[in-house]
């Protein structure tokens, strides 16, 4: 995850602006930015590509300053962006109830949307998966836990009820720089 794209971290700031407001919204940009990087004179550009340290600074001050340093929040940030994303670029799996093809899709535009992570897809039923995601270095636990939120939330707004994900080994605490997920669902009625 040597690199994220625009998308990632624009996603964090509004949520952060919608759960917090404009005006702390604007002292939150003064906290992450950098001497590279101005967040409060030069906006996110979704298509630009971004050291992956700036995710992580951006995770860790707001671990600290906001969640009370309660690492599961970042569940939350997941599903708050499958809510605001999916539907804007994914649409047509949403409208049809199409969770499965969904992943399909996302796993072969992830370079693109996210910019890290290489995810694989293995289908051993149509409601049992096996997903992983090799970053190619250790991430944090927030980006390991946004992603499983991401996940669930996308799922559900693709048609799926009763989302269980499982982690089977996570890029925070492993050797191997990847997370494997094994994640059953049913189809909503």
């Amino acid at each position: 995850m040597s690199s994220v794209r625009g998308l990632a971290l624009a996603s964090r700031l509004e949520y952060f602006e919608t759960k917090y407001g404009a005006e702390e919204y604007r002292k939150f940009l003064k906290k992450i930015s950098t001497d590279e990087i101005n967040f409060s004179r030069q906006p996110v550009d979704g298509s630009y590509t971004y050291p992956d340290s700036l995710l992580a600074r951006i995770d860790q001050i707001l671990l600290k300053d906001y969640f009370e340093n309660d690492v599961n929040h970042f569940r939350s940030v997941g599903r708050w962006d499958a809510e605001n994303f999916v539907s804007r670029y994914f649409s047509l799996y949403v409208q049809e109830s199409q969770p499965l093809e969904f992943l399909i899709q996302y796993a072969r535009l992830r370079e693109y949307l996210i910019g890290s992570g290489e995810m694989t897809v293995h289908v051993l039923e149509n409601n049992r998966i096996n997903l992983s995601i090799d970053y190619g270095q250790e991430i944090p636990k927030t980006v390991c836990l946004s992603e499983q939120g991401f996940l669930e939330g996308a799922l559900e707004h693709c048609g799926a009820a009763d989302v269980d994900i499982n982690e089977t080994t996570c890029a925070s605490e492993s050797d191997t720089f990847i997370c494997q997920f094994e994640i059953h669902f049913s189809q909503k009625k």
